[in-house]
């Protein structure tokens, strides 16, 4: 166990995919202190210290760090017991979502129902925390970055099945602790910038922040419905369109090789993508599927093929083989866990 390499995934690659995922949520956290702090100070934003600026990102942060520290501990300890299921994971994606959208439309001010979305703290913590505006800068950045552990990017995930496989409640508390905190200079040096605007980019920044909210939360849904293989997504949506000026050929799949009874497919997982992404095979006849990988940090190792029921997460090098008899025609979709990367399987009379 290489906890620098682990760090240096988390610097890198980590810090990256799960910006992707989770940026959402720190943006929400700055653009809601700023908000407050244009109201508090009746227009003039250029008022905050430093410390108070730095404070909702700290707390973001430190709560991550901490509850992926936990997260790591248990699953050394109890293994995969307390993995969470598919469709948990996919609520949580949806519903932060919802969530991003929603802080959106409330900074745009489209309807003053959108204000109810912001984390307050219970009364009896307000009663606790006497000032009000430190209680919630304490509160809501702390709750979000508890909430990070339901959306995990990809390469948490395969952090999260290395810190299983170390058997050791100590070990898989250090896996994560390395990767979230190689994951944080990247947050946090995007978060602190975003709160040095002066008043005369505070509205230019709502209006940014906004429209990444709500890009964030169509593509976090649509990863998710592309991991379910729903009939309805984006990709679907325009997929005829982007086909007419690809200069790619889509319309020879790979198809598989039979030996004896047995229909045998290899797939090889890669850094951002898998190959084949189009496999051509026989309704009725069982297949062997094997996913490869060799040397490869991505969210391509956690796999998804919820038409057969296959779900799994790969090491960085390392083979598994899954069998299944497809029984309906049709094209099925596999992707990573986020739905970044897919293929298509055909089955085919």
């Amino acid at each position: 166990m290489n906890l620098f390499l682990i760090f240096l995934t988390g610097l890198t690659t980590g810090g990256i995919s799960c910006l992707a995922l989770q940026g959402g949520l720190l943006a929400s956290v700055i653009a809601n202190q700023k908000e407050q702090e244009r109201e508090n100070n009746t227009g003039d934003i250029n008022t905050s210290s430093t410390s108070k600026d730095w404070l909702p990102i700290v707390m973001f942060l430190g709560a991550k760090l901490t509850i992926h520290t936990i997260l790591g501990f248990f699953l050394g300890l109890l293994g995969s017991v307390i993995s969470l299921s598919l469709g948990l994971r996919l609520t949580f994606q949806i519903l932060t979502a919802l969530f991003m959208f929603a802080t959106a439309m409330n900074l745009l001010n489209v309807h003053p129902i959108f204000r109810y979305i912001a984390f307050q703290p219970p009364k009896f913590l307000q009663r606790i925390v006497r000032n009000s505006s430190k209680s919630k800068a304490l509160f809501a950045p702390s709750i979000l970055g508890l909430m990070t552990i339901f959306i995990p990017c990809g390469i948490t995930q395969a952090m999260e099945v290395l810190a299983i496989n170390s058997g050791s409640p100590i070990s898989g508390a250090l896996i994560m602790f390395s990767f979230v905190l190689g994951t944080s200079p990247l947050f946090g040096i995007l978060g602190f910038a975003t709160t040095k605007l002066s008043e005369g980019w505070y509205k230019k920044f709502t209006k940014f922040a906004s429209a990444a909210l709500i890009i964030m939360a169509i593509y976090s849904i649509n990863s998710a419905l592309l991991v379910i293989n729903s009939p309805i997504t984006l990709n679907r949506i325009f997929s005829p369109i982007a086909n007419i000026f690809s200069n790619k050929d889509i319309s020879n799949p790979t198809d598989s090789v039979i030996k004896g009874d047995v229909q045998q497919v290899t797939i090889e997982v890669q850094n951002t993508s898998y190959n084949p992404n189009y496999i051509r095979v026989k309704k009725g006849i069982p297949v062997e599927l094997t996913l490869k990988s060799n040397g490869v940090y991505s969210c391509a190792l956690s796999f998804v093929f919820q038409e057969y029921g296959i779900r799994t997460a790969l090491q960085s090098t390392d083979v598994k083989t899954f069998n299944f008899t497809p029984v309906n025609t049709g094209k099925y979709q596999y992707s990573c866990s986020m739905g970044m990367y897919r293929g298509i399987m055909e089955v085919v009379n």
